[in-house]
C-alpha cells in the first residue's frame, strides 16, 4: 500500500503535516500528467530523429502527390 492510496489522517496530523501531504499529492499528480507529454514529446523527437537519419537524397526528391507544393491563384475576371 503505497502512501498515496489513503486519505490524510486529519484527527491525528497537523497543519505542517497536511500541507507536506498536499505537496506530495500535488507533485504525484504533476508526475502523472507529465507521462502522456513526455512520451508524445518522444514520439516527435524519434520521428525527427529518424528523418535525420535518412539518406541525404531522399531529402531531394520531388514528393509524389502532384500539386501540393505549388500555390494555386485562381483568377477572376469582371463582367461589365
Amino acid at each position: 500500500m503505497s502512501m498515496f492510496d489513503k486519505p490524510f489522517d486529519y484527527e491525528n496530523g497537523s497543519k505542517f503535516e497536511m500541507g507536506l501531504w498536499i505537496g506530495r499529492q500535488m507533485a504525484y499528480g504533476a508526475f502523472l500528467g507529465s507521462i502522456p507529454f513526455l512520451l508524445g514529446l518522444g514520439l516527435v523527437m524519434g520521428s525527427y530523429g529518424l528523418g535525420l537519419m535518412l539518406p541525404e537524397r531522399s531529402h531531394q526528391t520531388p514528393t509524389p502527390y502532384p500539386n501540393t507544393s505549388e500555390i494555386v491563384v485562381m483568377h477572376t475576371t469582371e463582367v461589365v
